[in-house]
């Protein structure tokens, strides 16, 4: 009878068992679903993720903020003339579209590198406004030198001139508000500094007209939004045309700016959102497009001398086509810069695609683009013009 009792106890205790086994089997298969399903379809969100503020306004909702906005500006805001129009949920991302080359950065010394660094790798972090990019000690033997100061503020202002004419997308940065801060220990002889990039003094660094990161991102995806709108437009074409209708979109959509008063008529966005900008404007938005149909090109700037005998300062483009470079100036081919109505494909054309025994007699390269910087040097142009 006890052998008996026991196999009963026996019984329950394995039936309990394999109860709790299955149990247990339903949770970990349970558990594991819903990590791989999180893993796969990204459901958890991270609360303060602020590009999550925005996710509702990328592909059919960004116009409709995007004219919030704006304040219901009256502006045009379609590419229709260029065709054929894919699906808007067919655009490439704009991150893969970009194809920066680094053509200014590879000019820099050691010290602008590092800072053109510093800014390109924080690009997202900046969007917030007052985001401090910490330098620490890497500039420590160049301000131990002579003139150490004054050589640091040069690879700045060098740094700042070839990140904004690399990534002419950002549109968003007052550089008058980014300071460059030097804090320095002294022990004895011995000083040691460190160096940090921020808006020191100022509420944010951003530029007129934007006060929000909020505001800065809606901005961003509306002229990402309108750049992927051309590019998936014009993939079937080939390189000549494509950089042929763009130029030809932006003379039959933007209008320049004679009031010089405007904000953002010397950035993507003005070009883009408001379709009234100045030369930079254009030039800008020029290169911003090539960059992402992955066309090798670079922002140019210098003088120029128009048809009255004035000379002005003033931007352009070089444009590789069919491994050669040429000159565009989209500004100037503008009819409403000339002044002349309706053009003739003569004059319309008439600073596209030129080599530099044309181009150059009325322009003339400045490598210094600001003050305190370092002279760049511009791609070599073709002696004659382009010829299809």
């Amino acid at each position: 009878m006890k052998t008996n009792g026991w196999k009963k106890d026996n019984s329950g205790m394995t039936l309990i068992k394999l109860i709790l086994l299955i149990l247990v089997t339903i949770l970990v298969v349970f558990l594991a679903y819903e990590i791989f399903y999180v893993d796969l379809f990204g459901i958890v969100k991270k609360a303060n993720n602020p590009i999550d503020v925005i996710s509702s306004f990328v592909g059919n909702n960004i116009e409709n903020e995007i004219q919030n906005v704006k304040d219901n500006e009256n502006s045009s805001q379609n590419v229709e003339v260029i065709t054929p129009i894919v699906n808007e949920n067919q655009y490439q991302s704009s991150e893969n579209a970009n194809t920066v080359n680094h053509y200014y950065y590879n000019q820099l010394d050691e010290s602008g590198k590092i800072i053109y660094k510093g800014l390109e790798d924080n690009i997202d972090n900046m969007k917030s406004g007052n985001y401090k990019i910490d330098f620490d000690t890497q500039f420590n033997e160049l301000l131990n030198s002579d003139n150490g100061e004054q050589k640091l503020n040069v690879s700045f202002q060098s740094a700042w001139n070839a990140f904004t004419y690399d990534y002419v997308d950002i549109f968003y940065i007052d550089v008058t508000k980014l300071i460059l801060t030097t804090r320095t220990t002294t022990i004895g002889s011995f000083s040691t500094h460190k160096v940090s990039l921020s808006n020191d003094g100022y509420t944010n660094y951003f530029s007129e007209g934007i006060s929000t990161e909020t505001e800065l991102r809606k901005r961003e995806k509306y002229v990402q939004n309108m750049r992927n709108q051309i590019v998936s437009s014009l993939q079937e074409y080939s390189e000549y045309e494509q950089v042929k209708y763009l130029h030809d979109w932006i003379i039959d959509n933007f209008e320049y700016d004679t009031t010089y008063k405007k904000s953002d008529i010397h950035n993507i966005y003005g070009a883009l959102a408001n379709k009234k900008v100045v030369c930079e404007g254009y030039a800008r938005t020029f290169k911003y497009i090539l960059d992402g149909l992955g066309i090798e090109n670079v922002l140019v700037s210098g003088t120029a001398t128009n048809s009255n005998d004035v000379t002005e300062s003033h931007a352009w483009n070089y444009v590789k086509v069919d491994g050669k470079w040429y000159a565009v100036d989209v500004t100037w081919d503008d009819p409403v810069i000339k002044g002349e109505g309706n053009l003739t494909d003569k004059l319309r054309y008439q600073y596209f695609l030129k080599g530099a025994n044309s181009f150059l007699k009325n322009h003339v390269e400045d490598g210094y683009l600001s003050k305190n910087s370092i002279k760049f040097v511009f791609p070599s142009l073709e002696k004659k013009n382009y010829v299809r």
